[in-house]
């Protein structure tokens, strides 16, 4: 089954690091995106579709209250929809869309509407006499496991109204971010294909002013892949921090390990620590800069070391239903351990041992005591 889970949001309503069920995601987000409309409110929420693993298969950014969706899963449809590929990429893109799709509730299915006037316009931009219109902006490269596998289009459409004495002035500087924009969509096309040293090649060659902050993460994204880890600092104004979290987002343990020997860091050595499963490595670790996702991640080590006190601690710095409910889990679990343990010593106790009942007890507890090492 796949998941939903925001991580940054404007509204409060979509709380970030909440892990929802597609059904969840879409009935959320189409009440939130109807109240925005209503109020005519506009926020921006990120997200994540996760696997059944855990692993993130999707990024994206949802604009609230813009009408452009009813809900994250009808979002993501039109995003990916207009966007073309070959036929493999094209393939694993109806699969996911096609997974998304079964999991939405009935009652929220979305009929595909005809392209609006101004999509059509976007299509033929700068063939109106008073508008000129720029589509196909924003894209991102997805990438799941550390390889690049999905291009989504962001596409932001704006209208420029110009008069007689400058239009000619506004359609060449259009001409120009169109040109600029059809070398980047080219080199993501090139990821895409699997041909990051081109790619690579490509994007060194482009001005680095001239790249979004989610242009520049797909660059740093690709050279981390191929280990130029110089590179990738000083593509981020030599703030190594920036890129050793991404490289832990990732959980590549072995690139970790690289990088912090290269930029050595609290971050990184707590970060590595973690991935590791070096619990008390990790707590001991000064310096470290907590963010929520480190907070998290200390929340879940005191777990492992059984110190329930010091996790909650560290899960009240943050908001996760998640990360809550798995405390709750531990001490529920923990506490019917107790409870069979004194099972099995009163029936060993007893004069009459029933040896059937002290089997499925001991078979129990050990089902018990896995489930909690697997928390």
């Amino acid at each position: 089954m796949l998941s939903v889970m925001f991580i940054k949001s404007e509204t409060k309503e979509l709380k970030p690091f909440q892990k929802l069920s597609i059904p969840e995601a879409c009935e959320i987000t189409e009440t939130v995106e109807t109240q925005y409309q209503r109020a005519r409110k506009k926020a921006h929420a990120d997200f994540f579709i996760l696997d059944e693993e855990g692993h993130e298969i999707y990024a994206g950014t949802l604009s609230i209250g813009s009408g452009h969706a009813h809900h994250v899963v009808d979002h993501i449809k039109k995003k990916l929809g207009s966007l073309k590929m070959d036929d493999i990429q094209e393939a694993r893109k109806r699969s996911f869309l096609e997974q998304l799709e079964k999991e939405v509730p009935d009652h929220l299915k979305v009929v595909d509407d005809p392209p609006s006037p101004l999509e059509e316009t976007a299509e033929n931009h700068m063939q109106m006499n008073q508008k000129a219109i720029l589509s196909t902006r924003n894209r991102r490269l997805i990438y799941g496991g550390g390889i690049l596998s999905l291009l989504i289009l962001s596409a932001t459409c704006f209208s420029t109204v110009a008069t007689s004495q400058d239009r000619a002035e506004t359609i060449q500087d259009l001409q120009k971010q169109v040109k600029l924009e059809q070398k980047i969509t080219g080199t993501y096309e090139r990821a895409l294909l699997g041909d990051s040293e081109g790619a690579l090649k490509r994007l060194s060659s482009i001005d680095e002013q001239s790249l979004t902050n989610e242009q520049k993460n797909v660059y740093m994204s690709l050279l981390i892949d191929q280990k130029k880890y110089k590179e990738a600092v000083k593509l981020q104004g030599n703030h190594p921090e920036a890129v050793e979290s991404m490289i832990s987002k990732k959980g590549d343990v072995h690139a970790l390990k690289e990088f912090q020997q290269a930029f050595p860091s609290p971050n990184g050595a707590f970060d590595l620590a973690y991935h590791e499963q070096r619990w008390e490595d990790m707590m001991s670790q000064s310096g470290v800069e907590m963010s929520d996702r480190r907070y998290e991640m200390k929340a879940y080590g005191y777990l492992k070391l059984d110190k329930v006190k010091e996790a909650k601690e560290a899960a009240a710095h943050i908001q996760s239903q998640d990360l809550n409910q798995k405390i709750e889990t531990y001490e529920k679990t923990k506490k019917d351990i107790e409870e069979t343990k004194k099972q099995v010593e009163e029936e060993n106790k007893k004069d009459k041992k029933d040896e059937n009942k002290i089997k499925s007890l001991t078979d129990q507890q050990k089902k018990q005591e896995e489930a909690l090492k697997n928390l």
